[in-house]
């Protein structure tokens, strides 16, 4: 069966297409795309049928002027980059504040990738590396440097209910070690979980041999503080307890563990 990549004629990956949330949602009702992606949906207005109708001509009539359909049919391109993200093989997402809250998915079938960025009241939609996704994902994120620090690693459970208890960085550290942390990494994490300027978390699935969609079972989050930039992992042990750890990470470390998300086995 042959669909469409999202890739031009001439093999490039051509410019973007930036949607209203309006125009995407007629889109995408359209080509019966089916349930959209949790991270980029949107709502799907008009009470009644003739209020629905309306607003369908008015989104027609937009992307019509924007030279993204023709009439009631849209861009081959534009059509084939929202079936790619209706089902791809493989995807990441990540849920971003970035002084505004900005959401991006990343999807793959073979080569042929699509990146959706949505941002302040906004869909962009663009051709992408299907080989590159972890790396289209953190294209929207400023570059960082690694935060001063050092790697601590703690049962996710005493991180979470220290949190809890303390109102103060100085009450964090005695309540990691009243758990016992060692002093030197509890006053690590201390020093390292300061004000935060940027967060953003980032997970993955993928189609299993059945094509059924699955959630790889780990995600992976990061913080930016005036000092740097964070790496936050929670994986679970064999025997079922769960494990944060907290680090310093820049642009490469943060693309490394990335990279390992996406290629997590899901079958």
């Amino acid at each position: 069966m042959t669909m469409f990549t999202g890739l031009d004629a001439g093999g490039g990956l051509g410019e973007p297409f930036t949607l209203t949330p309006l125009e995407f949602d007629v889109l995408w009702e359209h080509l019966d795309l089916g349930d959209m992606p949790l991270i980029l949906k949107v709502p799907s207005p008009g009470r009644t049928n003739a209020e629905r109708a309306e607003l369908v001509t008015r989104a027609w009539q937009s992307l019509e002027a924007k030279g993204f359909a023709d009439r009631v049919s849209p861009d081959p391109r534009l059509a084939g980059l929202l079936r790619l993200v209706a089902r791809p093989h493989r995807e990441l997402d990540g849920r971003l504040w970035l002084g505004r809250s900005v959401r991006v998915f990343a999807a793959s079938e073979g080569d042929a990738g699509v990146l959706a960025v949505q941002e302040d009241d906004r869909l962009t939609f663009r051709g992408a590396d299907g080989l590159g996704l972890p790396r289209q994902v953190l294209s929207v994120l400023p570059q960082e440097k690694a935060g001063p620090g050092h790697s601590v690693t703690l049962p996710t459970k005493d991180f979470e209910v220290a949190a809890r208890e303390s109102a103060a960085p100085k009450e964090f550290e005695a309540a990691l070690r009243r758990r016992g942390l060692r002093e030197h990494d509890a006053e690590a994490l201390r020093e390292m979980i300061g004000d935060v300027v940027r967060q953003g978390q980032f997970g993955g699935a993928a189609r299993d041999k059945w094509g059924r969609r699955v959630r790889t079972p780990r995600v992976i989050s990061f913080f930016d503080t005036e000092a740097g930039r964070y790496l936050q992992v929670r994986k679970e042990s064999g025997g079922g307890e769960a494990w944060t750890t907290i680090s310093p990470a820049d642009h490469k470390r943060l693309l490394h563990h990335l990279t390992e998300l996406h290629a997590d086995d899901v079958s």
